[in-house]
């Protein structure tokens, strides 16, 4: 639905925020002008990448006037996002929305040790310190071989679960390893420092 603008309806004043790394919490104080019908909800991420997601899109409508709450789940971790909230009543919209400037919080930190062992002829361990936080359920191994570009190589499951082995290696080449920690959530860390070996 396309809003015509209507200079004389109420805006919603301030706006409080609680950014988290995936979503963000907004607030604000009660609608008292009865002609109001709801609010809608748009965003923006300024410094994306798509030309898309750097104009303003409708994400949510509120369609109730005594709501005063909303979070948007669709957001990434350490980005910047501005929000304009603009009140609407029969089919038209507040001219000037209330606009509010957030940044997500930071992802979480790499893991903070990663070792690599040749342990046969054919064999590689890496051993890593289980992550500091027990939001992470899981870690993601990557590898690079000969410099080449990182790849997918496994995933283990459970925070405490601090060992991989990997038999795909053979003699000549040099294996470069990272880990990426992973949430409940889906929300990946920061990569770890790498570590390489040559057989």
């Amino acid at each position: 639905m396309v809003y015509g603008k209507d200079p004389s309806l109420t805006t919603l004043g301030s706006v409080r925020t609680l950014p988290m790394m995936t979503s963000v919490g907004f607030e604000w104080d009660t609608i008292k002008d009865e002609k109001i019908h709801g609010i809608n909800v748009y965003r923006k991420s300024p410094d994306a990448r798509e030309p898309e997601e750097r104009e303003f899109r409708r994400i949510g409508a509120i369609g109730n006037r005594y709501a005063t709450h909303f979070v948007d789940t669709h957001v990434k971790p350490d980005t910047r996002y501005i929000y304009k909230f603009a009140t609407f009543s029969m089919g038209k919209e507040s001219a000037q929305g209330t606009r509010v400037e957030v940044q997500t919080k930071p992802t979480f930190a790499p893991v903070s040790f990663l070792q690599a062992y040749k342990v046969g002829p054919a064999a590689i361990k890496l051993l890593w310190r289980p992550h500091a936080s027990d939001r992470i359920n899981g870690y993601i191994i990557e590898r690079s071989v000969n410099g080449g570009e990182w790849r997918f190589m496994a995933q283990v499951e459970g925070l405490l679960m601090a060992e991989y082995i990997d038999t795909l290696v053979r003699s000549g080449n040099t294996y470069a390893y990272r880990i990426v920690a992973k949430s409940y959530e889906g929300v990946k860390a920061r990569p770890s420092q790498v570590t390489r070996i040559s057989l």
